[in-house]
């Protein structure tokens, strides 16, 4: 049986939206993980990225009704447009400066990367609505955690990938090379645009027979009742028990992929980013398939377990940060970058904590989406969570980026310090611990019963 003749499997289906993603999302995480060239260029970044996270919140939201209306072959195929303009956008920039990190950028590239940013959030809002339906309804209730880690490995291969070539092309250029020129961004921008065409092999829900023989379904739905159905999901206790966490999952970017990033040297900077991918694919493995979907458990001691690693690597990843963050100030990193090439020894200890926060993020990725699947089994009310998901985790996260793109700005006077925004990546974290117990203790059940979120019952195996 060949590839095209396993299309309406569940796990095929799950290969297909993890391959566009590897191509969009994926390269875009590569792409946004790696140093700009100057101040200026990291300002209009950090614009960039607060546009496109809060259109990505509203578009989020709404993007599970639309998903549960239109279908997601549509949705991942208008969602992947998004990610080549976007790249477009940082490479107009590039172009601008003309080799000049100092250069100032002009305002007509400034606002096409501002436009940039929003239209990407609104095509990221329906990109991750398809993807949330496929990784949350199209598994058994024993395989949500190992298909959500399936899609989380290939998905950031694609980041490996983008970086791997980036790191490559910069490392012969010295300590301070940069892996971007006009071939990286070039490949860029086409692998991105390759992802809307692989779209089309995505297939219609109501076609999809899962692993167990059931199929999946689909019952007609309509505008109004969608709309309705996503302002009820802001009175849903168990929505607004995981918001905190929800909205933590991405906040974190913002310091890792910034100030953090201050510290090394431009290749070094490429060479750390491949293996923070590498370890988001391993961690997502290991807590999802290894822990999550363990069926020798029953369903609530896998969400206990969770729950305790989670608590565990919040303490001691971040607890190693707080040590980094007290010796790079006081050593004056940001002036006396590492390199990896001319100083491994240094290097060593800040790349395994890099390597512990790609851990860190995979694995809280992954714990939030196995609780949220873990209370529904109803492929259209999957959606909606999802979209609440995507719509809350992106708001959090354009608040983030505004906050050093808008608010606080060394224009304005008025910069975070690095230390500051350490602590500010943690606390959220760590106050969604509590509410991780909390839902683990009220909702997660070893049997589903949709009685009070709508659907039909099935026993966890």
């Amino acid at each position: 049986m060949g590839f095209f003749d396993t299309l309406n499997q569940a796990r095929t289906q799950v290969y297909v939206i993890s391959f566009v993603c590897f191509l969009c999302p994926g390269m875009f995480n590569a792409l946004n993980s790696l140093p700009t060239s100057g101040p200026s260029a990291q300002n209009v970044k950090d614009k960039q990225n607060a546009a496109l996270y809060f259109c990505f919140s509203i578009m989020g939201l709404l993007a599970g009704g639309l998903n549960n209306i239109l279908g997601p072959r549509i949705l991942a195929m208008i969602g992947g447009t998004g990610y080549a303009i976007y790249a477009a956008a940082q490479y107009n920039i590039f172009k601008k400066q003309g080799g000049d990190s100092s250069a100032e950028i002009p305002e007509s590239a400034n606002t096409f990367s501002i436009f940039s940013g929003a239209y990407i959030g609104l095509c990221a809002g329906m990109l991750w609505a398809a993807q949330g339906q496929i990784c949350l309804t199209y598994p058994t209730e024993s395989q949500k955690g190992t298909f959500f880690a399936t899609f989380w490995v290939i998905f950031n291969l694609g980041a490996v990938l983008g970086n791997t070539i980036g790191t490559a092309l910069a490392w012969g250029a010295g300590a301070d090379g940069y892996a971007m020129n006009d071939a990286m961004y070039l490949v860029f921008i086409v692998l991105m645009a390759c992802g809307s065409i692989v779209a089309l092999l995505i297939q219609p829900p109501g076609t999809i027979i899962r692993e167990d023989q059931t199929q999946v379904e689909t019952p007609p739905t309509n505008v109004l009742r969608e709309f309705v159905e996503v302002l009820k999901l802001f009175a849903n206790p168990a929505m607004l028990t995981i918001l905190i966490p929800c909205m933590s999952s991405n906040w974190f970017y913002t310091y890792q992929f910034g100030p953090f990033g201050d510290y090394f040297s431009g290749r070094t900077n490429g060479l750390k980013a491949i293996f923070y991918w590498l370890s988001q694919a391993a961690g997502a493995w290991v807590l999802g398939n290894m822990f999550l979907d363990n069926t020798r458990y029953p369903r609530t001691t896998r969400a206990w377990t969770g729950c305790y690693i989670m608590i565990g690597t919040t303490l001691a990843f971040f607890g190693g940060g707080a040590a980094f963050q007290y010796v790079a100030e006081n050593n004056n990193y940001a002036a006396n970058k590492i390199d990896a090439g001319t100083d491994f020894g240094r290097f060593f200890g800040p790349w395994i904590l890099y390597i512990c926060y790609g851990l860190y993020d995979a694995f809280f990725q992954v714990y939030v989406n196995y609780l949220i699947g873990a209370i529904s089994n109803d492929s259209e009310t999957l959606s909606r969570y999802a979209g609440f998901y995507k719509g809350t985790q992106s708001f959090a996260g354009g608040v983030s980026w505004a906050l050093n793109g808008f608010a606080f700005t060394a224009d304005k006077g008025n910069a975070l310090t690095r230390t500051t925004q350490f602590w500010v990546m943690v606390v959220p974290c760590a106050v969604s611990l509590v509410f991780f117990a909390i839902y683990t203790k009220v909702f997660v059940k070893d049997t589903t019963d949709e009685g009070e979120f709508g659907g039909s019952s099935m026993k966890a195996h």
